[in-house]
């Protein structure tokens, strides 16, 4: 007969669940989403996307690199304040959080597909505000299946 391993040395062994830093999480949906997004924005300019959008009552604009950096570092950081903020003390607000930066993304599509632009400009557009959406909900629903992979090293 084989010896009881010490649950500590079994694989099998319960850990209890470690919440990431909502500043950790934070700049995990970024530089994430900030990767997706530029390579969407390549593969939008290889397309034929000319990335120029007139948005209702706005000023016509070309999106570049910066742009799309710039507005979606202002948009985690208030996201990342806001859980910061709120899951102090109630963790459970995390989930929360998760569906509506997720409702947020979709939503945001319709100020993408009501502007002026071509079709190809909208369709990256989209998914970028799409993407974004998709990063933080998942970051913030399953915080542990990034953590567990970070904590590898």
């Amino acid at each position: 007969m084989s010896q009881a391993q010490h649950p500590t040395e079994t694989t099998n062994a319960v850990r209890p669940e470690r919440r990431q830093s909502p500043w950790r999480t934070g700049v995990f949906v970024f530089a994430t989403a900030a990767i997706t997004d530029l390579v969407i924005f390549g593969i939008a300019k290889l397309a034929g996307a000319d990335m120029v959008v007139t948005p209702r009552g706005g000023r016509t604009m070309t999106i570049g690199i910066g742009t799309i950096i710039g507005a979606l570092f202002v948009a985690i950081a208030l996201a990342t304040l806001a859980l910061a903020f709120l899951t102090r003390h109630r963790e459970s607000l995390r989930r929360v959080l998760a569906a509506g930066g997720l409702a947020v993304g979709i939503t945001s599509i319709a100020l993408v597909l009501t502007a002026g632009a071509t079709v190809e400009t909208k369709i990256a557009l989209a998914s970028m505000h799409t993407v974004a959406g998709l990063i933080w909900f998942i970051a913030l629903w399953r915080p542990a299946v990034w953590g567990r992979a970070t904590a590898l090293r």
